[in-house]
């Protein structure tokens, strides 16, 4: 066989070779750069008699001309600019508090005008009529305590330490001596919203990717509680929330690759890499749609820059101009 002829037949099999080496990582890497989006022309399938239902508040707003629920983010941040809304037209606007399970149930039961979610929708919660709106996004930190000498972590570190692969400080990039450095890891986390893309998936895809060591909690208050009492402790919320449950200052976030979670611009371009996103829903279809509940919205969309120093949520505006891709008023993909 001629020379020219062995070579062509051993490139092809060294690109195989490469193939097979190389789109495995990439598709691990891939996993990771964003959040999962569901498809928006995706929609949970409802009966003809569900579609035609109309919507009956539930006992707490019976007489109220709106109804919202609102994840503890969205409570916090907005009740007071809802009910100053309100008051200004005339209004009665009923809030409860809740979680994003509260505003699905309470969407599927046609019981508010309003609901909100601290994720993107599931197929699932894109029920037949109803319409998302993205207020913004808000950086997901990581959180050590104060004692904790690490300062910074790259994105490979933070994902290791919660898969379980980093199982003790002085595995950590420019790890020192003694202290915590010489002390295992202790990922805490809170898988909440686990049919719901987004949130602390933007660490790990999938539940099943954390370490078998990871300590479960189930509220904000009781994240917050076990970093600020363990020096080897890790884990992650928003920076609002940490500020209101660490009330002794015992918390601080890491730099993710030299880039601050207070950094707004960072977490407005994509270079900070964990975030939620502030969802809002309304209804649709004339029967459904509340004209209060749109104008309402748009009131609040402009309210989110001036909120921003405290609640730190970089505004659906804001993400537009750094190329962030939208469906109608809706976040779906990354720049």
């Amino acid at each position: 066989m001629a020379r020219w002829q062995r070579v062509g037949m051993v490139i092809p099999w060294i690109a195989g070779l490469l193939f097979m080496v190389i789109s495995p990582l990439q598709g691990a890497d891939e996993r990771h750069l964003a959040p999962a989006f569901s498809d928006p022309n995706k929609t949970a399938q409802r009966s003809e008699e569900w579609q035609s239902r109309s919507i009956q508040h539930a006992s707490w707003a019976e007489k109220a001309d709106l109804a919202l629920t609102l994840d503890q983010h969205q409570y916090g941040a907005l009740n007071e600019v809802i009910q100053q809304f309100g008051q200004k037209n005339g209004w009665h606007i009923a809030t409860r508090e809740g979680n994003c399970g509260t505003s699905e149930s309470m969407l599927d039961k046609k019981q508010v005008d309003i609901a909100g979610f601290c994720c993107p929708p599931a197929t699932d919660d894109r029920l037949p009529g109803l319409k998302y709106h993205t207020l913004g996004i808000a950086a997901l930190a990581i959180l050590v305590h104060r004692d904790n000498q690490v300062k910074n972590m790259t994105e490979e570190e933070v994902r290791g330490v919660f898969s379980g692969k980093i199982s003790n400080w002085s595995q950590l990039a420019g790890a020192g001596t003694g202290g915590v450095w010489d002390q295992p890891v202790r990922p805490v986390g809170r898988l909440h919203c686990a049919t719901r893309p987004g949130h602390w998936r933007t660490i790990l895809a999938d539940e099943n990717e954390f370490s078998s060591r990871l300590v479960e909690v189930g509220t904000i208050p009781d994240m917050i509680a076990a970093i600020a009492t363990d020096p080897r402790t890790i884990g992650y919320e928003i920076l609002w929330n940490m500020r209101r449950f660490d009330t002794k200052g015992l918390v601080r976030p890491v730099d993710i690759g030299g880039v601050s979670p207070e950094d707004d611009q960072a977490v407005a371009t994509g270079l900070y890499p964990f975030y939620q996103v502030v969802n809002i829903s309304t209804w649709e279809p004339d029967h459904l749609r509340n004209t209060k509940a749109n104008r309402l919205i748009d009131h609040l969309k402009g309210q989110i820059p001036i909120l921003k120093p405290l609640y730190k949520i970089v505004s659906q505006e804001w993400l537009r101009k750094n190329g962030w891709r939208f469906a109608e008023d809706e976040l779906i993909g990354r720049p």
